[in-house]
């Protein structure tokens, strides 16, 4: 994996971590967090409250059944 790849995924994983807890960051989200960093996409940087609600609201987006 690409360093800049491997910042940007566990920058999201980071995020789930903190709003799931580590034990319940599933093999789903990790994928999902390697699917965006492979992405052009930015998340916030102002705030780590603005970057968990982000990767959140994509969370529940992805996942609305």
């Amino acid at each position: 994996m690409e360093p800049h790849i491997r910042m940007r995924f566990h920058f999201a994983g980071s995020s789930f971590s903190r709003l799931y807890g580590v034990d319940h960051v599933t093999s789903e989200m990790i994928d999902f967090c390697y699917d965006w960093a492979l992405t052009e996409e930015t998340a916030p940087l102002d705030c780590l409250k603005n970057v968990d609600r982000y990767f959140k609201e994509l969370w529940d987006t992805s996942h609305a059944w």
